[in-house]
């Protein structure tokens, strides 16, 4: 029997081999693809009017001078994190069992690193080693699921260097590219999402389980890569705490102890906002050049990664 690795994993103990792609690609998928595309369209031709609005430019100024705070903020996150993980015997992610002491010692290192800005470093060092572990143990299609921890790990190694400006566009980077991996499973694998909805009672607001599930697969992925490319990234960091709030609700400690870390780096996309660097939608100055960029853009990312993503799955 295959040992079925997957983030609904977290709730659900069922396996579905991945969907191949033209059972995937029905009509209602390409019917909420298009709303999706309608939806960043919003987002992108309102990004900066709505920057310029008098009182959003206030509620802008007031954050952004809570960004040199960004610093602590993801060390007292990932130190609340690791102690979680300590608690319940896990490493990185609820799922992943702590089922060696050393595996224990590393988390302890890594949170002893992470008392002095110096030692920065060595917590990525340390935490290189347990997502490496994570890969080994569990298989890399799983560990892409919290791929988030290689841009921690970057930002943690550039921090004290003149590489500093790339440390958040890292992470919104690889959270974005996390949150898209995650999106797929309920695009290929719609079954496990299924048995979870129904389960838990999940309110599904009129839609039927298929078409909510599929849904909240493309806001996943929408948000995903507003995050990547630089769209309403403070805007979009409040949605997604909600809803991450909304189902701690649902699923409890298990929930708070998987998105401590994804709490911590969303509070620090609420405060850094768009940053000092060049943004992806930036790059293109005419505005019909930055709409076409992150529509045509959108299209490869989902229908590529979906690629990669039924290609790596393991099959039962």
């Amino acid at each position: 029997m295959i040992h079925a690795y997957t983030h609904v994993k977290w709730f659900t103990g069922k396996w579905q081999d991945p969907l191949p792609m033209p059972d995937v690609v029905t009509g209602s998928f390409l019917f909420w693809l298009g709303v999706t595309l309608a939806g960043l369209l919003l987002s992108a031709v309102f990004n900066e009017p709505l920057q310029r609005i008098s009182f959003i430019a206030g509620i802008h100024r007031r954050l952004d001078s809570a960004q040199p705070y960004i610093a602590a903020i993801l060390r007292i996150g990932l130190a609340l994190s690791i102690v979680f993980q300590l608690i319940t015997n896990s490493f990185l992610s609820p799922e992943l069992v702590a089922d060696q002491p050393w595996i224990t010692v590393l988390l302890v290192l890594v949170l002893a690193g992470l008392v002095l800005q110096r030692t920065l470093p060595l917590s990525a060092l340390f935490l290189s080693i347990l997502y490496g572990t994570a890969i080994a143990k569990y298989g890399l299609f799983h560990a892409l699921d919290y791929v988030f921890y290689v841009g921690i790990i970057y930002f943690l190694v550039v921090w004290n260097t003149k590489l500093r400006p790339t440390a958040t566009p890292a992470l919104y980077f690889f959270t974005g590219l996390s949150l898209a991996w995650v999106a797929l499973e309920k695009m290929t694998m719609p079954e496990l999402a299924y048995d979870i909805v129904v389960g838990h009672g999940i309110p599904t607001f009129g839609f039927s389980v298929e078409d909510f599930v599929l849904i909240s697969a493309f806001i996943e992925m929408g948000l995903a890569w507003t995050f990547i490319v630089g769209i309403l990234s403070r805007f979009i960091s409040i949605v997604v705490t909600l809803v991450f709030i909304a189902t701690t609700t649902v699923f409890g400690f298990k929930e708070i102890v998987g998105h401590t870390i994804v709490h911590t780096l969303l509070i620090m996309f609420l405060i850094e906002g768009e940053g000092t660097f060049k943004t992806p939608f930036q790059f293109h100055r005419s505005p019909g050049l930055r709409y076409l960029f992150v529509l045509v853009n959108f299209c490869l990312l989902l229908f590529g990664l979906m690629a990669l993503y039924v290609a790596m799955a393991p099959q039962s």
